[in-house]
């Protein structure tokens, strides 16, 4: 604790002797003082000065409430801690003394052995202070004490102009017991001369605290300001720019580095931000507004979201703008991409909607009953024909059949639900309560698995097997039917075959009688007409037969078979309009049955000509395919037109009996001899056609050296 005993000294030694040095006036000893904490010590000097014993200032803190000694002189430290107190404290002597504010002499105290005078110090002053003279209010604190019109309670001691907490002070000296009444009123016009100067240095060091505090507080605003990644701009009432940051200098300030480009979008961005809160100063409503400002450095295009908010000075009158932008590009992108995914979101929507619909309908109308059941086999979904086997998938089935129907299904999808396998198909009884029978359903199933991997739902269709069961019997039937019909045809052939020989034996007996008789220039025709009896004769005995191949095999020139068939159909393929092509490779000998092998010919050919109504070309091209042990190998005959071709579903049965393009016309056994005979042969025959483009057959013959 500081005491004034450090600074007094009241005598003076001058070559050995005491000398009392001469004492200036307390007015002067206290104008001296520069700092508030001076003025107790110099009053107790100047109150011991008078000749007092002693004195001591005791201070009070407003934010904790403690009374304590602040200065002493020439006072008994023991004696100090009965001045020690607190605010609440209401029947100790000092503190009684100061909430009265009257200065009093106690005879008898239990606070000192001798009568001491108390003076209580406020904060007073008789001028009003430079914020209420500013503000023309007579409402200060320092004034209202120094008038005492009202008492002011310690706990209200806060200006409400300033918002100043004022202070509270005890003087305490040591008086004679039979002090003068004039004594007391000059001891208590010295301390009020003392408050008064205390009082100017008080205001001052406030005053001085406070633009420390404002100094400090503009200082960490300024780093804050500094510190901030948006653009912050403080502007005058003229929009003119007081203070900015360096993110707002990016844009409204010449680097140093200055070219005309940079120039230009400073003086832009400038122009652009006056603009905008001119705009915004004149609605006087919209407190923020969208900027687009150029990168002075990087030279691109960003969008600001400008937020203004006005600074107004103690008089309330508008000193400035303070003017926060928040860079929204990629905000503003983000919400951009966010409607664009929206509206794609909505059209997907609508997509998944119509396939929905769409899906409904399919399922409404495809025939068979739909079960959707989920990981528990528990049913969430049926179609209209499925509801009339198992109810409603929202309600449990009332009927026993329903029930039954239930626990099959229920048994199966449990099974099925907890196997490896994605789809199944099993064979499923169930009670038809339209047919009022048991229905034997060909149960096809698959599963739908969540982004876990996990079953979450099955989906089951059921095909009722009672009508497939009617269609493969009619084509069974049909078969018969065909086969009854190939066997009855196999009969008539074979008497046909039986009839038609005893006269082919006659013409053959007649041609050979003529052998003698023809001339040389017919020759060529009589061998033709020989020959072509022969093959008639035992197509005959062969006419739809078992194919029990009579004919000798024999190494035959392939080419040669091709252009004798050609020469033969010549005249057909000539009245058609059918351009024929020939290209006919060096084959070696192929062991068959050259009849055989003309008649496959002839049916291609004459196939390919009914093919071309109109005329066409037609195209045979043979070719010798070696193996790699050079021993075997094929004959390749390529028959191809330009004619209308073979519907797709055909193709694959163009080779069985009475199957044909050519309508009434056609028997629909020609190809099928054809593949019979190949067969035979250990051959392969393949066909490929397009609709409106032509066919083309393919016929391979083993050969083998020999």
């Amino acid at each position: 604790m500081a005491t004034a005993e450090m600074r007094f000294q009241p005598e003076q030694r001058v070559n050995g002797r005491r000398v009392t040095p001469p004492r200036r006036p307390a007015v002067l000893r206290l104008l001296e003082a520069e700092r508030s904490e001076e003025i107790f010590p110099l009053l107790l000097e100047e109150i011991i000065a008078l000749g007092y014993a002693r004195a001591l200032a005791v201070d009070v803190n407003f934010d904790t409430g403690d009374v304590t000694p602040a200065a002493a002189l020439k006072w008994p430290r023991q004696g100090l801690q009965n001045f020690t107190t607190a605010l609440w404290m209401s029947e100790h002597q000092i503190v009684n003394v100061l909430h009265t504010a009257r200065p009093a002499v106690l005879h008898k105290t239990t606070l000192h052995n001798k009568p001491v005078y108390i003076h209580p110090i406020l904060y007073s002053n008789r001028n009003l202070c430079w914020e209420a003279d500013r503000l023309r209010t007579a409402s200060c604190l320092a004034v209202q004490n120094f008038r005492k019109e009202k008492r002011i309670r310690l706990e209200d001691q806060v200006c409400s102009t300033c918002d100043m907490r004022a202070y509270a002070a005890i003087v305490v000296v040591e008086v004679p017991k039979n002090v003068d009444q004039h004594a007391i009123l000059q001891l208590g016009e010295l301390i009020e001369l003392a408050n008064r100067y205390l009082s100017r240095l008080f205001k001052v060091e406030h005053y001085y605290n406070r633009m420390r505090d404002m100094e400090i507080t503009i200082a960490q605003m300024g780093t804050v300001m500094q510190s901030m990644a948006d653009p912050v701009i403080l502007t005058d009432t003229q929009h003119r720019v007081i203070m900015q940051n360096k993110a707002a200098e990016r844009f409204f300030k010449v680097p140093d580095e200055m070219t005309e480009g940079l120039v230009r979008a400073v003086e832009l961005n400038n122009l652009l931000f006056s603009a905008a809160l001119s705009s915004m100063l004149v609605s006087g409503t919209d407190a923020h507004r969208d900027l687009t400002l150029v990168d002075a450095i990087e030279g691109e295009e960003m969008l600001f979201e400008a937020v203004s908010a006005p600074t107004y000075g103690p008089d309330g009158i508008q000193i400035g703008t303070v003017t926060v932008m928040r860079d929204v590009t990629d905000l503003r992108r983000a919400d951009q991409e966010l409607r664009s995914n929206y509206d794609k979101l909505r059209e997907a929507e609508e997509v998944v909607r119509q396939d929905r619909d769409r899906l409904n309908l399919i399922i409404e109308n495809v025939g068979d009953p739909i079960v959707v059941c989920d990981s528990e086999a528990r049913i969430v979904l049926v179609d209209p024909l499925a509801q009339e086997l198992f109810g409603a998938s929202s309600e449990v089935a009332r009927d026993a059949t329903q029930i039954k129907n239930q626990a099959q299904l229920a048994a199966y999808i449990s099974s099925f639900t907890y196997s490896f396998a994605e789809r199944e198909t099993a064979p499923l009884k169930l009670f038809s309560p339209a047919l009022k029978q048991e229905v034997e359903y060909d149960a096809r199933s698959g599963k739908i698995f969540d982004e876990r991997g996990q079953v979450s739902y099955t989906v089951t269709v059921l095909r009722d097997l009672t009508a497939l069961r009617k269609v493969e019997q009619l084509k069974v039937e049909r078969r018969m039917l065909e086969i009854e019909k190939f066997a009855a045809t196999g009969r008539l052939a074979a008497t046909i075959a039986h009839e038609v020989n005893n006269p082919m034996e006659a013409i053959k007996n007649a041609i050979y009688l003529l052998v003698g008789s023809i001339p040389e220039s017919a020759m060529p025709v009589y061998s033709i007409l020989k020959s072509e009896t022969e093959r008639v004769a035992r197509i005959v005995r062969q006419m739809l037969g078992l194919y029990r191949n009579t004919e000798q095999v024999k190494p035959v020139d392939v080419n040669t078979i091709i252009e004798d068939t050609l020469l033969l159909l010549n005249r057909q393929l000539q009245r058609a309009n059918v351009e024929v092509h020939s290209d006919l490779g060096v084959l070696p000998d192929a062991v068959i049955a050259a009849d055989q092998i003309r008649q496959v010919l002839s049916n291609l050919v004459i196939n390919a000509k009914d093919a071309m109504p109109s005329g066409g070309k037609l195209m045979i091209r043979s070719r010798h395919l070696p193996t790699r042990d050079d021993l075997h190998g094929w004959v390749r005959i390529l028959i191809a037109d330009t004619g209308t071709g073979i519907p797709p579903e055909m193709v694959n049965t163009i080779f069985e009996p009475f199957v044909t393009t050519k309508g009434e016309k056609g028997t629909g056994l020609g190809l099928w001899i054809v593949k019979g005979i190949i067969e035979n042969h250990a051959g392969r025959l393949r066909v490929k056609s397009k609709l409106g483009k032509g066919t083309v057959f393919k016929i391979d013959l083993p050969v083998v050296k020999v």
